[in-house]
């Protein structure tokens, strides 16, 4: 048996500049940690999916800052062709596994996903501290 958790460092992007002519794209990190419990080793499969945050939507995610939005999105690659989320409306869920265990050659499994951000350029938008909040979902 195995038990498994994950932490995640946020996307921060810095300051926005709403005359840049190119998209303001920055990343964060998504730890997955498995631990042997008991029991002989095993495959541990998972998946890793993330929320639609405030916006409700994937297809553009939105950060807020009072009532104000700054449009971004989340990628699971550096190329920012594909939208993470949770399998639905055409996003993507990260999808692995590994063994963990007595004669697996060990006990703890760490594994670090980049999350990639992406805030698209000219949005015209107020001054303030713009945040959202995405809840990570593991299945294993």
């Amino acid at each position: 048996m195995a038990d498994c958790s994950v932490s995640s460092t946020g996307v921060a992007f810095g300051t926005y500049d709403p005359t840049a002519t190119v998209a303001t794209d920055s990343t964060g990190n998504l730890t997955l940690v498995c631990t042997h419990v008991s029991g002989g080793g095993q495959r541990v499969n998972y998946t890793v999916a993330l929320s639609a945050g405030s916006s409700g939507t994937f297809t553009q995610r939105w950060m807020r800052a009072g009532t104000s939005t700054l449009s971004y999105n989340l990628f699971d690659t550096a190329a920012r062709a594909r939208i993470w989320g949770d399998g639905s409306a055409g996003t993507v869920v990260i999808s692995d596994g590994f063994a963990v265990g007595p004669g697996q050659g060990n006990n703890r499994r760490e594994v670090v996903y980049p999350i990639y951000g992406r805030i698209p350029a000219l949005q015209s938008v107020a001054t303030g501290t713009y945040t959202d909040t995405i809840v990570v979902t593991l299945t294993f």
